[in-house]
């Protein structure tokens, strides 16, 4: 199963894959890794932020041009449960970016964002 959600720009796209979990598991802690998997085709270095519902944006990583990354969520951000998350992508040296629509993302999600080419 598959849901996706689409930014209503066109520079940023973002799909949840529902039902895939992580196998990345720490060994002190039982909740599984959440990771946001960043597909960027664009020739862009994009930093990338998560926007919890609630709360400020907070730096994930940056993804390079012409690149696909992986970032593990820290588990501050997805605890327990069921949370709403938007992301941001922001070219490097530039204030704002787009924001994706909210999505529902749950402990071992895996979270696809495509930015895709301009």
């Amino acid at each position: 199963m598959r849901v996706a959600a689409v930014a209503s720009a066109l520079t940023l796209a973002a799909g949840l894959a529902a039902c895939a979990r992580s196998t990345a598991m720490s060994n002190t802690d039982s909740t599984p890794t959440t990771v946001l998997r960043v597909e960027n085709q664009s020739f862009n270095d994009m930093n990338v932020y998560v926007l919890p519902e609630g709360s400020t944006r907070q730096r994930i990583g940056t993804a390079v041009g012409k690149s696909n990354v992986n970032f593990p969520l820290p588990r501050r951000i997805v605890p327990q449960g069921v949370r709403a998350l938007r992301f941001i992508a922001a070219p490097i040296a530039t204030p704002t970016g787009e924001v994706s629509q909210e999505i529902l993302v749950t402990p071992g999600d895996t979270v696809v964002l495509i930015i895709p080419p301009v």
